[in-house]
């Protein structure tokens, strides 16, 4: 056959072959890319899924989460009952946040005349070192006395609050206020701060009532159940009072107290960022309330003591203490209503004789 007829029948086929071949190079490196891409998904994912630990479950792998030593955020706070008593200390209700005065004079809240104009002073104190609460609403309400009580706005009043240790902490706010009819009340003082890094500390309340002991001294007072479900209601007495600061030079230190007493270390209750460098060892052992029971010689009886109590419903409490025949002066003692170990409120009860 003619060679050139020969090598234009072979052209088709060659080129044919060569087609093949380049389609064939085109697919293998499709393939690698393919294996490459598939290996950097596996890779990026597990990289996500190692930098999602210890993010909220509701936040998706790539959104941004600020870490606290980058996001500063003001904590605002005042001496609060409720969330002294969850940490597992003691609480007094006269609040020493709270303070009335009546014509530049301080007055206790326990002996309020009726129609009478009286000034509700709240020191603020801020626990963040770094971001201030400027332009923040404090609210001041009033109940009757007792627990559980409605509560009346008495009015809003706005402060700046700088960061702690600056000139001008802890702030002071002022609310004027005319006592209504004859009788007692409880004041409260609500820290009102939508960015607080510790939400639970913005509640305060005063709540005392001085009698003379005649030999008891008898208190009564209302519980009331403002919930919507039926409560086992408990009521306990203790005899706390704060006691004097410790100078700094007396301060164990956190790691010390934590050693010198596990027991105290760790109740399994929240703590925020803001105090996680706080001493709540050293302050479970001095705010103990199984340090602070009803003195020798002194009785205190609480009718009823544990009672239930239907949504809606109140029940009158009557305390009875009885001083030691040669005691002089004055003593607090704290009265709680618990639900479970929920604090649902209390008030401060000061025996005098003899003042």
């Amino acid at each position: 056959m003619n060679p050139l007829l020969k090598a234009i029948l072979k052209f088709p086929l060659r080129l044919l072959l060569i087609l093949l071949y380049i389609l064939l190079l085109r697919w293998v490196g499709d393939l690698v890319d393919i294996i490459r891409r598939l290996l950097e998904k596996q890779r990026r994912n597990k990289r996500l899924h190692d930098d999602r630990r210890g993010r909220p479950l509701h936040c998706r792998p790539r959104c941004a989460v600020v870490p606290p030593v980058v996001y500063r955020r003001a904590d605002p706070l005042l001496y609060s009952q409720a969330y002294l008593m969850e940490q597992g200390l003691a609480v007094t209700w006269n609040n020493p946040d709270i303070q009335l005065f009546e014509n530049g004079v301080p007055v206790s809240s326990s002996t309020l005349k009726p129609g009478t104009a009286y000034e509700i002073d709240a020191q603020i104190w801020n626990n963040s070192l770094d971001a201030p609460a400027v332009g923040m609403p404090v609210e001041f309400e009033f109940q009757s006395f007792g627990v559980g009580a409605t509560l009346t706005p008495i009015g809003t009043q706005v402060v700046d609050l700088p960061v702690k240790g600056a000139p001008g902490h802890p702030a002071h706010v002022r609310q004027t206020w005319v006592t209504p009819n004859v009788g007692h009340y409880c004041l409260k003082v609500r820290l009102v701060w939508a960015d607080d890094a510790n939400p639970k500390n913005n509640i305060g309340q005063e709540n005392t009532n001085v009698v003379a002991a005649t030999s008891p001294a008898v208190f009564t007072f209302p519980v009331r159940n403002d919930d919507t479900i039926r409560k086992q209601i408990r009521m306990a007495a203790d005899a706390y009072q704060i006691p004097r600061k410790l100078d700094c030079d007396d301060k164990p230190g956190k790691d010390r107290s934590d050693r010198a007493h596990p027991k105290h270390r760790n109740r399994g209750t929240f703590i925020p960022p803001s105090e996680k460098d706080a001493d709540w060892t050293l302050a479970r052992v001095r705010h103990d309330p199984a340090a602070f029971p009803i003195p020798l010689g002194w009785t205190v009886v609480i009718d009823p003591q544990a009672f239930v109590l239907g949504a809606g419903n109140a029940q009158n409490v009557t305390v009875s203490i009885t001083p030691p025949a040669d005691f002089r002066g004055e003593k607090p003692f704290n009265v709680n209503a618990f639900y479970g170990d929920e604090l649902l409120g209390g008030v401060t009860l000061i025996v005098t004789k003899g003042v």
